[in-house]
């Protein structure tokens, strides 16, 4: 019973680092897009979780914490989580993206650390 609960476990681990593609076709190198980070859906206690949900028409896989786009204009829509708090608060994003760059949401929270005021794409 331990070894297919252990066996589950790291297929969901290993399954929520995927990356997902907001284009149709074969994959692209990563000099011909762009990548957007967000948090994985299941977290271990993280106090503030920023999860991508979705980039333009392409709605992200519960297995998925990044998506490839295209270089070009973007919608995203993201949803921050408190744990502390229970709260969450979904924003909306539009913003260019250029070939070969990386992003990671990242929240702002409210005084207190109680809900997120805002997300914000950090270039890395």
């Amino acid at each position: 019973m331990m070894r297919i609960l252990g066996t589950v476990i790291v297929c969901v681990l290993l399954g929520a680092c995927a990356t997902g593609r907001s284009y149709e076709g074969p994959k692209r190198s990563a000099d011909e897009v762009a990548r957007i980070s967000g948090d994985f859906r299941v977290t271990a206690g993280a106090p503030v979780t920023v999860i991508l949900l979705k980039v333009d028409e392409y709605e992200v896989g519960i297995g998925e914490s990044a998506v490839d786009v295209l270089p070009g204009r973007h919608r995203l829509l993201v949803e921050c989580r408190v744990a502390e708090s229970k709260s969450s608060a979904r924003f909306t994003i539009e913003e260019e993206f250029g070939e070969g760059e990386r992003y990671r949401l990242v929240a702002e929270t409210a005084p207190g650390l109680r809900t997120c005021s805002a997300v914000q794409l950090e270039a890395l």
